[in-house]
């Protein structure tokens, strides 16, 4: 077996930033001799964004160097836990930040940097208002012991983006998620999960922020589609052994990877060329 032990922080964020870095930091803490690989923090755990207040949000934002990122530098050296955290990221380029996930590794060394590509432009909201598209290849995570493909919420609607990080190696499709309660929203949100795993062949982990306009709802899910670990409403930490091996099994049965049809179809960069 190739386990690995993820701890999926289902949290609500509210408005006051370090409320919620300290939060997050005991979320962390707590978690101390378990032996986690990995921990994951849902979309917005920096501050819940008022989309109708740009200048708040521009102004709350940080670098990756600012003091939300920096307070888990060390906590993950001294753990030895890999964070994937999500941050409004300052921008010097734009008025708007980046929607962005961070990978601080287990020495305390940021890894990885995703933003959201696609951002959350449906049911009358309107994110792209408020924070600025990721551009760029996608790149996967690599860590000493998985690979992992970042992405945020409304990315889990296209599936292009999930298959190219499969196809670059990725073992696990990790979604950081403020999935906006209303009809159906639940369904959907696993719905959608699970079928990013079975056409993938890969693990999901679905981080949802649970404040009070979100969904929570967060879970942990085999190539099979199996919800191994799933959370509803309130604030929770899920902790789930993954077995990677279980993904060359799943291929064995469901060789989906080989059996695509690249002579009619491919995808932008798959590649990497």
């Amino acid at each position: 077996m190739i386990n690995v032990k993820v701890a999926i922080v289902q949290i609500g964020s509210g408005d006051n930033k370090a409320d919620n870095l300290e939060k997050s930091l005991n979320k962390v803490r707590e978690l101390k001799g378990e032996s986690i690989d990995l921990v994951v923090f849902p979309e917005y755990q920096m501050f819940k964004p008022d989309y109708s207040n740009p200048k708040g949000i521009r102004e709350a934002s940080e670098f990756t160097s600012g003091n939300f990122v920096s307070s888990f530098v060390a906590l993950s050296k001294e753990q030895g836990i890999n964070i994937l955290l999500n941050i409004a990221e300052k921008n010097d380029g734009s008025l708007r930040p980046f929607n962005t996930s961070v990978l601080i590794d287990d020495l305390g060394v940021i890894t990885g940097k995703y933003r959201k590509r696609h951002l959350f432009d449906a049911y009358s909201m309107k994110e792209s208002g408020v924070y600025q598209h990721g551009y760029g290849k996608l790149e996967p995570f690599r860590a000493a012991r998985f690979t992992l493909g970042p992405q945020i919420c409304y990315d889990l609607r296209f599936t292009e983006a999930s298959r190219i990080m499969r196809l670059k190696g990725s073992q696990i499709l990790s979604y950081q998620a403020g999935w906006f309660r209303g009809e159906r929203k639940v369904d959907q949100w696993m719905t959608l999960l699970r079928a990013r795993a079975m056409e993938n062949g890969a693990f999901v982990l679905g981080t949802g922020n649970c404040a009070e306009d979100f969904i929570g709802h967060s879970a942990v899910i085999t190539p099979y589609g199996d919800v191994i670990a799933q959370a509803e409403y309130d604030e929770t930490t899920l902790i789930a052994e993954i077995d990677l091996k279980i993904i060359d099994e799943y291929l064995d049965e469901v060789p989906l990877l080989k059996a695509r049809r690249t002579d009619i179809y491919d995808l932008y960069d798959a590649s990497g060329t």
